[in-house]
């Protein structure tokens, strides 16, 4: 029978091979000593694992002992990492509650975590993701990250899932090419980017808005919300000359779509003065107040709210639509929204997005 991918609990230095071998040669370890140039002492202390086999000392012992010198480098080296694998093992095990404090399910379902994995390969496969090395070092990277954004505080499971959302984003984000951040650039390219809000076709406008942004600086990426992490969407800088814009499709309406992205917009506008922002139904500060106010107007302009508020029929919101550029279902959100019209009224004219169509 063939045994694959043991690892032993233990570690054994070369200098056991090396203590056989002299049994072999009948040779003591004085007699060692003499045939290297290595004192008795080194050569106890290489026995007991106490002092490493060097390339140096490889080449010596090959001399005395006939035994190759890459042999005793291999040695050597299984012998090292084994013991960085044992004491690596033993700080995970102390850290397994961590996992508690995230969505491991999700992340299973989603296909970021194996199957079925035991607690310490879990976390190895949690650390991985993060791109860090234990907890100490995702606590470094990561709880100043949540400490700073705009989002109402939430139990550490939610910042968990928080932190995953933020996670794939990033990953994906870099996979798009983006010219260097350009403000003046962005802050020209909202307006053909409102224009894409008429088309009824995702699979022509998402493509359109990824270009858009990305020739500004600025990387667009959607991805499935984490459950717990209750984001519409995100800002932030992954770079001093590349922006991020993250959004979630979390209620899948295209005018909330739209909505949450000239909300974060504004956010990367402002990004100087705050290093991320995150879009969620529970925000209500000031940065959050003026960013949905600058979403709301440059979707549909204030001198347009009276005859908005005076619409009674689908007819007159496709007219009106029509008229200021935009999809008639943002119209229908915003009359939803201020309550003009009930949250069961015009939802025919607004459109769900899907991943299969929302996504190129």
């Amino acid at each position: 029978m063939v045994v694959t991918g043991f690892n032993p609990d233990y570690a054994v230095p070369p200098g056991w091979t090396l203590e056989e071998a002299l049994d072999d040669l009948s040779m003591s370890q004085a007699d060692l000593a003499r045939h290297t140039g290595l004192s008795e002492k080194h050569i106890s202390q290489l026995i007991k694992g106490e002092t490493p086999v060097t390339v140096d000392t490889a080449i010596r012992l090959e001399r005395a002992t006939d035994i190759p010198a890459r042999l005793w480098n291999n040695l050597e080296h299984t012998y090292r990492a084994t013991l960085a694998r044992l004491a690596e093992e033993a700080e995970l095990s102390e850290q397994i509650d961590f996992l508690d404090e995230l969505p491991t399910a999700a992340m299973v379902s989603m296909g970021i975590l194996t199957k079925r994995a035991k607690p310490i390969e879990r976390l190895r496969e949690v650390f991985e993701f993060f791109g860090v090395v234990n907890r100490n070092t995702w606590e470094s990277v990561w709880e100043p990250m949540l400490d700073s954004v705009a989002f109402r505080k939430n139990p550490a499971s939610d910042r968990g899932a928080l932190a995953v959302w933020l996670r794939l984003g990033a990953k994906e984000a870099m996979e798009v090419p983006c010219l260097p951040w350009d403000a003046k650039a962005f802050a020209e390219s909202l307006y053909r980017i409102r224009d894409l809000t008429e088309e009824q076709r995702p699979d022509i406008w998402y493509p359109k808005l990824v270009q858009e942004c990305a020739n500004t600086g600025v990387a667009v990426v959607t991805v499935p919300e984490v459950k717990g992490a209750r984001a519409n969407g995100a800002s932030r800088w992954l770079a001093p000359d590349r922006g991020l814009i993250q959004l979630s499709l979390r209620y899948k309406w295209n005018d909330i779509f739209w909505f949450s992205f000239f909300h974060e917009a504004r956010h990367i506008l402002d990004m100087h003065k705050r290093p991320i922002y995150i879009n969620s139904s529970d925000n209500d500060n000031e940065q959050e107040r003026r960013a949905d106010a600058f979403a709301r107007d440059f979707l549909i302009p204030p001198q347009h709210i009276p005859v908005l508020k005076n619409l009674q029929t689908l007819d007159e919101i496709k007219k009106f639509a029509e008229e200021i550029g935009v999809h008639p279902g943002i119209v229908v959100g915003r009359l939803q929204n201020d309550k003009v019209w009930p949250h069961h009224w015009g939802n025919g004219l607004r459109q769900r997005l899907e991943w299969a169509t929302s996504k190129p």
